[in-house]
Order: C-alpha cells, then structure tokens, then sequence
C-alpha cells in the first residue's frame, strides 16, 4: 500500500495558530509548603500541613496527622513510614485537583521540650528526604526554608511565600530566579535553600575508583584550606553556566571552599566578545568582520572596570583565591591583574570553543588578530585547559602549559534526570504553549520528531537540519508501503546575555522556511526560542525519536551526551569535539560536515530500520563507563587535582600527592595530556570500558 503524500498547507506557517480543539489539558501549577511538629505529649505524633498557592495567592490549606508507631512491624523505620506518608498525600493531593506541584517547601518547627530533640532532628532528615523525594518523583524543585508562624499552618503559608519569590511564575517552566551577591558572586540554587541531591546521589551514579579519588582531593582541598573561584561573564544561558551551577553545588556538597563570579552586563561589549571573538575564532564571522582598536579599547575598560568595581576589594575574590579559573575569553583581560594583585594565585584559562588554529596562524586574517590581541592577556595563566583536541590549541600556546579537559552535565539535574510520562506531557504542553506564542507549529502529541537542542547561533548548521528534514520527507512521501506516522522537526535553544547572535540567526531561520521548498512541510517544523528551564530541555530530548547535532564548528556539545544517555541514537557532523563522543555506527552516526544527503540517508534508515534503531539505542543506553568522563563527578575530580597540584598553600598537608618533589609538580609538563591522566596515575584509578 503507497503511503499519502503529506497534506498541502498555507505558505505562511507562522501566521498560523493550532485549533484550541486540538490542545490538551494543561494541569495547574501550584506552590506547595510543607511544615510539620512533633505532638508535645507524644513524639511519636507528627502534626503536618501543606499550604497552596498559584503564584498570585494561596489557594487552599490541607492538614493531617500521622502515628509514627504504625510503622512498627513493618520493616520501615518512623522516618521512612512518615515520608512515604507525606508522598502519598502530595501526589494524590496533586492527582484529585489537577495540580502540576511546581515547588515544595517544607521547614520544621522544633521542639519545645529537650528530650524530644532527637526525635526533632529525625523529622529535619526525613524532611530532607521528602524534599529530593519530591524531586526525582514528582518533579518539584525542592527547598529548604526557615519558616515564622504561631502553627504550622502559618509556617507553611511563610514557606511557599518564599519559593514564590524566588522562583518565576510568569515564566513557562518556573525558572529559579538568578541573583549575585555583593561581589556579584552567583548565589548557586538560591543560596542554597534549593535541595536537589546529596553526596549518596552522586556516589550512586558514579564508579567506585572515580568515586574514592574525588573524596580523596576533596579531603585534601578541605585540610589544605583552598580556595576556588570560577570567573565568567553570564550565570544563565549556555554551556558554561550549566556546567558551573552542577559544579560548585557538588563542591559545596563536598565541603570545598569554591565560589563563582560573574562580569556586570554590558551589550556593546558582548557584541564584541560574540561576533568579534567567538564567531571569528571558530571561523563563523560574516566576511570583514575583524578586531579594531575602539573594540580593544572597550574591552579593556570593561574587564578593568569589573575587576576594580567588584572583586579587588580586601575581602574580594582576587586576594582570597587560591586557584582561579577563567571559563571563557570574555573576562581573559583581568589575568595579568590577577597575577599581580595576588602573585600566589593559580590562574587557569578554560578554551571551550573550537579556535580555527589553521587561520590563527596567518598573519593579517581577523583570527590572527583577535587571537594576538587575547594572546596578551591569557600568556600570563599558569594552565591552558583545552577540549580535547589538538587542532583547538592555538599557536604560541606552549603544550607543556596545556592539559586537555572535555565538557560535563550533571545526570541529576533537571536536564538529565528521570521524568515520569505525566511530567514528559505536562512540559510538552508548555512547549506548545511556547510556540502558539511565537506563532509556531505546535508538537504532537501522537507522532514522533527529531529534534535538534543548540543556541541559535551561526555554527550550529540549524539550515542544514532544516535541508536535511526536508529530503528525508521527500524520500518518506515517495517510499511504497510505510506504514508509519511522518516525523516531525524540533529546532529549540534558549539564548545568553552575552550571545546577541540568537534573534537575527532566528529571524534566518524563519526566513528560510518561508520559502516555496518548504510549502508542504511547514507546519511540521517547530522553531521556538524557549526559556531556561532544564526540564523543558530534558522532556523534550527524553521524547523524541533520536537527536540531531548538525554543528559546522562544536567545542563540546554535552547536548550529545544528554542524549546518548537517555539512548537517542545522534545523528552529527565530524565536526570538533564531537567525535569523541559518538562511536560512529555503535551510539550514533558521524558524517562529514555539509553532507545533509547522508544525513537524510541516515534519518531514513533509523525510521525504517527497527533493529538498526533498536541497536544503537541499546549501545547508546549502555555506553556508561565512558561517558562518566562526561559527568560532574569525575569533572569535579579534574578540577580538584589541577587545583590541589598548582596551588602553593599548606603543601605539606597534602595527603594524596605521590610526588614529593615540588618543582616537579608545580613545573610539570602537562604536554596537552588529558587531565584525568594524572590523577588515574597517581592516585591508581582504573575501570574498564565495556562496551
């Protein structure tokens, strides 16, 4: 039986709406606080309630009590009897009203007699327990809060006033709101209050070699008193940002003194640092596009004015880091002043872009210059990390002073973490919303996608995913006997303060689907601009058929390792970084870059083939070993050895170093080696990859 041709729709799919008909029900979202207290007569009484709120005001009040002695005979402990408990009550609660509980708070009210404090600590932990709980089950960003009140009912209405505040109601997703503090320090998961994870967590999803050595450098930073401070231009948007929010709340977890800065806004400068560096770099630019003495000059002003303004102060960062690491050429200028402000200070510089060195090496080309100019102010650092590719390291880098570092995400976040299929719906139902919004097709419900995650940026090839779907329709239309569902296309990114580049590459590519070769598939193309919300992004790559990652120049694309890990077969470029990621033919297919043939080829093989696509979903799932490399954890691990083998202070304290010479240590040739090299050395880490 021959397949029906797609049906003809309207040139002008963006000035479309989808039929209201066609939209399901979109479960409310709620605010939840949760307070509890032990019975003053009977500890093993726990009084709770859980107030409600829809982010303008409350919404109701739901009360309870629960007898801890039931639990025994039951094999559970009182602390787990009563989580569960408090589980079931929320869920069903949500379930009967058509809640999507968005947050939960929940405080505690201590006890007013002294021999009850044990139990009172026990109620804190379980309290902690149902927070992560209510995490990994239901989806809910989870908070710890000090709550005032006469009863707990008021003490839980003061807990989900706070979340309120601190989180984005107007925003599809509920982002946590970003805040610096006085140094404009980020202020990672709301200062804190935010409760995703604990180390257990982390212990779990990690091997047990990587495990003991980050404990063991972590044990050594601690005793050793250092200090790490991380040094961007932007806490929001963008690879970086992520990997830093995972990062410093692991360390913190750890116990390790580590903070985070970022660069005061200034769009005249970005507009520098993404067109003038970034895409010139890469070998992105739009032709004549080239450094000039004004730029040189901005920049420079803007980095002095940062440094001076925000972290030169006595109790500033600058004189109270042990180990600096600069994540991206935005701030590269304030290293010399590092240097001579704090001469004891490790200043490491992170390369995360893929740098055209070919064209850095001519002479006169706008990569040459925009790298000389860097070149000023990045000589200074003590370490050049790069992403593992030696064609990424420019000249006049010396390899003795580079060490290679891929890109990491972190699995329990909430771009990686498990999402039930209610929740999988609810956030594409916000995506849909998104793009009924932006005057987009709608995702749906019933069919499957492809789907390409990336910023809206020059070097992501969204074009060629745009080509490369519309040959694979063509080919699908043609084909005799497919009895099958036509795909649809997903191309989503959310945008950066310091990436101007999203709106005009946007406006591109609508343009391009404007034109006649895209007439009959249109309306089978969701373009959108979403916001930050790491669970959107997780739902919407947890749901589709398989991934696309089409970029023409890619430093580290972690969007490829989320993927694989939820067993999406990729379909990319062998372009940058990338390759190390996909095992060509086993987890995914690598192609050279441009050819949208092969990747329609492909596209149409995972669609047709059932065991081929069965097969590299299995190799991709299972791909574990190796891509813990690609985690927080072991990233984390990296970070601490560099830091605990660059930084001077209190050497002699140093538990886990092998090497007693100094000046071998410090001076050491790191010859563009991986880092985990060295500590896989040193500290004896072994584990095989099986796949």
């Amino acid at each position: 039986m021959s397949h029906a041709p797609p049906p003809q729709f309207s040139r002008r799919v963006y000035q479309r709406r989808p039929s209201l008909d066609s939209m399901p029900v979109v479960l409310q979202g709620v605010y939840c606080g949760l307070d509890a207290e032990l019975d003053p007569i009977d500890p093993r009484i726990v009084n709770w309630a859980v107030c409600t709120h829809d982010g303008s005001f409350y919404l109701d009040f739901h009360e309870g009590t629960i007898n801890l002695k039931e639990s025994d005979g039951t094999g559970k402990s009182p602390a787990e009897h009563y989580s569960e408990h408090v589980m079931t009550v929320l869920r069903r609660y949500a379930r009967e009203r058509g809640y999507k509980i968005l947050a939960l708070s929940a405080g505690i009210t201590s006890a007013a007699n002294s021999n009850q404090q044990s139990a009172d600590a026990t109620l804190a932990q379980t309290h902690q327990s149902i927070l992560m709980k209510a995490w990994f089950d239901m989806d809910c960003i989870p908070f710890e809060v000090t709550t005032e009140g006469d009863s707990i009912q008021e003490k839980a209405a003061s807990g989900v006033r706070k979340i309120v505040d601190w989180l984005s109601p107007q925003t599809p997703g509920n982002v946590p709101r970003i805040s610096v503090s006085l140094h404009h320090e980020v202020e990672v998961d709301v200062g804190g209050h935010i409760r995703i994870s604990d180390l257990p967590h982390y212990e779990q999803i990690t091997e047990q070699p990587y495990w003991a050595a980050l404990t063991e450098l972590a044990t050594e930073c601690r005793e050793r008193g250092l200090t790490l401070s991380y040094f961007n231009s932007t806490p929001q948007g963008g690879g970086v940002a992520l990997m830093r929010h995972a990062t410093i709340r692991l360390l913190h977890l750890l116990g390790v003194d580590a903070h985070w800065y970022v660069a005061k806004p200034n769009p005249l400068v970005f507009q520098i640092t993404k067109s003038k560096f970034h895409n010139v770099l890469q070998g992105v630019a739009k032709p004549g596009v080239c450094l000039t003495d004004e730029d040189k000059q901005n920049y420079i002003e803007w980095c002095d004015m940062n440094f001076d303004r925000y972290w030169m102060s006595a109790k500033g960062p600058i004189r109270n880091s042990d180990v600096i690491i600069m994540d991206d050429p935005q701030l590269a200028g304030i290293i010399p002043k590092i240097k001579e402000a704090n001469p004891n200070c490790k200043v490491i510089y992170r390369s995360h872009i893929e740098i055209r060195s070919d064209l850095v090496a001519q002479e006169g080309s706008p990569q040459h210059v925009t790298w000389q100019f860097l070149w000023r102010f990045i000589q200074y650092a003590d370490l050049f990390i790069s992403h593992p590719v030696s064609g990424f390291i420019p000249p006049w880098v010396e390899r003795r002073k580079v060490a290679l570092m891929p890109a990491s995400t972190d699995p329990l976040d909430g771009l990686n973490k498990h999402l039930n299929l209610i929740n999988q719906n609810y956030y594409h139902t916000i995506f849909n919303r998104i793009c009924n919004d932006q005057l987009s097709p709608a995702l749906s419900q019933v069919r499957p996608y492809i789907i390409q995650i990336a910023r809206f940026d020059p070097s992501k090839g969204i074009p060629d995913c745009l080509e490369a779907f519309r040959l694979l329709r063509k080919r699908l239309a043609s084909t005799s006997g497919l009895n099958q569902p036509l795909p649809q296309l997903v191309i989503c990114g959310h945008g950066s303060v310091d990436d101007p580049d999203g709106a005009a590459v946007y406006q591109d590519t609508i343009r391009i689907l404007s034109q006649p070769e895209y007439e009959d598939i249109g309306d089978d193309i969701c373009v959108a601009r979403i916001p930050p919300c790491d669970q959107l992004l997780n739902a919407l790559l947890s749901g589709c058929y398989c991934a696309l990652q089409l970029s023409h120049r890619e430093g580290f694309e972690v969007k490829v390792t989320e993927a694989l890990a939820k067993g999406k077969p990729v379909v990319a470029y062998k372009t940058g970084g990338i390759p190390l990621q996909i095992k060509d033919g086993k987890t995914g297919f690598l192609l050279p870059c441009g050819d949208v043939g092969a990747v329609a080829d492909v596209l149409f093989n995972l669609i047709t083939d059932r065991d081929l696509y069965t097969r590299i979903h299995t190799n991709a799932k299972n791909d574990t070993v190796k891509r813990q490399e690609y985690y927080t954890p072991f990233q984390t691990a990296n970070w601490l050895y560099l830091a605990t083998r660059l930084a001077r202070k209190n050497r002699e304290k140093s538990r886990s170093m092998k090497v007693t010479d100094e000046n071998r240590v410090i001076g050491r040739d790191w010859d563009a080696r991986y880092v985990k090299e060295f500590w896989f050395d040193e500290l004896q880490v072994h584990v095989e990859d099986k796949l």
